[in-house]
């Protein structure tokens, strides 16, 4: 994929004068809502579980991050484009890109009528659709502004955003997003026992708040402190934010390890055939978390920072054993570099090891 693939231009042109300076703040504020555009797709493609606003994981940031190529003041005409370096397998479009694609594809779709439709194959998260709408919506123009917006995405020239589809961005956001099934893994903590029956799950992606019926107090107090999976139904409140909702016993599970899914090597995400099973601690302020097979350990002040800390683990070994020559590894070091491909090797655990 060429360089074309991962640019964005911004076009901002005062309607009542020629070239007259845009103000910075405004330019900023556009900069801004772009960047997150292409956080919350990359999230959203990356299948990362809803957090709260801005905690994007370093896998997000490391590949949808946005630098300015060139820029031209006046009104102005600015080039945005992915810091991300890397290419993906076989030709293909690495998620920033996709996530470059995908946003100029909403525009393009915006007058269309199957454009719903078309959003929700795009964009899998129904709080992600919201986001990046409400981030178009901030960028788009209305009949009364004093600019003309153009944006091009990818290969696309900037086209102009017209005023009178905006209503268009409005009538998605009145769509609630669907409540859905969700189970989630972590440690217990922060239990509330008053009328606003809550706590908290200390989760690899972050915290998750959840609300549980009355019935279920004895149960969530018992598990305080532990590693369980929650099992309910994920549903957006009218604060805005996501909580999962507890209805019976059979919601909480309790876990004598962690299983991990996923790992991030070199800001490449691999999603595990088996999930590697972790044995947690929690001392002094601090998670302790191992796994004796591929000798590997991590500490954080949460789970999501002894994860990334895991990673770094992996990536070293991964550095050490599977990318060193085979004439400089021993037999023990073979045994081990095997395993490490056919844990975390994705695609190149089909490949002679």
């Amino acid at each position: 994929m060429g360089y074309e693939n991962k640019l964005i231009r911004l076009i901002i042109e005062s309607k009542v004068e020629k070239d007259k300076p845009v103000s910075a703040i405004l330019i900023a504020d556009m900069f801004q809502r772009l960047q997150n555009i292409i956080y919350y797709i990359v999230d959203d493609l990356e299948e990362n579980p809803p957090r709260r606003a801005g905690d994007f994981p370093n896998s997000v940031k490391e590949r949808a991050e946005l630098v300015v190529s060139e820029m031209r003041i006046g009104s102005a005409d600015a080039k945005l484009m992915l810091s991300d370096s890397q290419s993906s397998l076989f030709d293909g479009e690495t998620f920033g890109e996709k996530a470059i694609s995908i946003a100029g594809g909403l525009i393009r779709k915006v007058s269309e009528e199957n454009i719903d439709s078309w959003l929700s194959a795009m964009i899998k998260n129904r709080l992600r659709q919201e986001r990046v709408i409400r981030e178009f919506e901030g960028i788009w123009p209305d009949a009364q502004s004093e600019y003309n917006v153009l944006l091009g995405f990818g290969r696309r020239e900037a086209t102009p955003l017209n005023p009178s589809n905006r209503h268009v961005l409005r009538k998605l956001l009145q769509k609630h997003p669907e409540n859905v099934e969700k189970s989630v893994t972590g440690r217990l903590m922060e239990v509330r026992v008053d009328q606003r029956r809550s706590f908290q799950i200390d989760t690899p992606e972050g915290l998750v708040t959840c609300l549980y019926a009355a019935d279920l107090e004895n149960k969530v107090v018992e598990n305080i402190g532990r590693l369980v999976r929650i099992k309910g139904i994920m549903a957006l409140g009218s604060n805005g934010k996501y909580t999962l909702r507890l209805d019976n016993e059979n919601s909480i599970e309790d876990l004598n390890m962690l299983p991990l899914s996923r790992v991030i090597i070199r800001g490449r995400s691999v999603d595990l055939e088996e999930p590697i099973m972790l044995d947690v601690s929690y001392e002094n302020d601090l998670y302790w978390i191992s796994n004796d097979k591929f000798h590997l350990r991590g500490f954080g002040s949460n789970l999501k920072a002894a994860i990334e800390d895991l990673d770094e683990e992996i990536e070293t070994l991964w550095e050490d054993y599977v990318e060193a020559g085979l004439e400089e590894l021993s037999q023990d070091a073979l045994d081990l570099r095997k395993k490490l491909i056919l844990a975390f090797g994705g695609e190149k655990a089909n490949a002679n090891a």
